[in-house]
């Protein structure tokens, strides 16, 4: 199972997609030593608008919703 760690796979072959996966699984309570059940899913139901990297979270398969939070960020002054 730890093969399928993002964190794990970030120190493995750093690349700006993994960093992303870490840093959005280290938010959802993922560790090296531990996988929070349902992280996928967590990240997928973020709500942290705020989040720089809320835009750009992984797992969402849904490209429709991307555009929408992009609309989202500039009515609240945002940038895209």
């Amino acid at each position: 199972m730890r093969e399928y760690n993002p964190i794990i796979q970030f120190k493995k072959n750093p690349t700006r997609t993994n960093a992303i996966k870490a840093k959005c699984s280290e938010c959802m309570g993922v560790t090296d030593e531990r996988l929070e059940t349902g992280f996928r899913e967590m990240i997928r139901n973020c709500s942290s608008w705020a989040c720089p990297l809320h835009s750009f979270r992984p797992y969402c398969t849904n490209l429709d919703a991307r555009t929408s939070k992009k609309g989202h960020l500039e009515m609240v002054g945002g940038t895209v």
